[in-house]
């Protein structure tokens, strides 16, 4: 199946995720391939990976990405956030939890 590039930020109102920004990186088909964003440590008695720089430009607070990626249909997420990208440090942070897909 083919599938496009994506490198963008959008909020997943899902059940499951219940309105937590995420990181969209692929989409395949009608479905998104992402990360979770948090400002927790731990998650669900998972530890999170923090990030370099919050890709959200107006909150200062630590921030954390979920260390696995997964996926969503379409429709569950919301607009495209506006102004919010990764650091370059980050970005190599993002690339390896990518790598730990969980469906």
């Amino acid at each position: 199946m083919c599938f496009s590039k994506r490198n963008h930020f959008r909020t997943n109102n899902s059940k499951k995720v219940r309105g937590h920004p995420t990181y969209i990186y692929k989409k395949v088909g009608s479905k998104y391939y992402f990360i979770g964003i948090t400002h927790s440590e731990i998650t669900h008695k998972t530890k999170n990976i923090k990030l370099d720089v919050n890709p959200n430009p107006d909150d200062p607070r630590d921030s954390y990405a979920r260390p696995f990626s997964s996926e969503d249909n379409v429709d569950s997420f919301g607009g495209k956030k506006k102004g919010w990208l990764l650091s370059k440090q980050d970005k190599k942070k993002i690339n390896i939890i990518k790598k730990n897909h969980r469906q």
